[in-house]
């Protein structure tokens, strides 16, 4: 997975696939802790929604997390699994800077 999204503000985002992947969880898993966060903190989960075809061309739902947004999901995770979102969020962040 490992590329830079970029929303169409050109802000820095995290696909919620690239989260499972990252955390080691299934990605319906993230999805539904994402909904559950959103519901929490009154956010609109539909902004976040982004649409992408898998292996087998169908349409797929996957949510853009911007840094904050990011990490508040993962806070609830474990240590480790919080540490690796941090370190791919550095990439990312010294990607852009170079």
């Amino acid at each position: 997975m490992n590329e830079l999204i970029q929303n169409s503000f050109n802000a820095l985002t995290m696909s919620s696939r690239e989260i499972a992947e990252l955390c080691e969880k299934e990605h319906r898993n993230v999805l539904a802790d994402i909904r559950t966060m959103c519901e929490q903190l009154n956010l609109d989960v539909l902004t976040f929604q982004h649409i992408y075809l898998d292996s087998m061309n169908r349409k797929q739902t996957e949510y853009l997390l911007g840094k904050e947004t990011c990490l508040c999901l993962v806070a609830g995770y474990n240590a480790k699994l919080r540490m690796a979102i941090i370190k791919r969020w550095q990439e990312l962040e010294q990607a852009t800077t170079q």
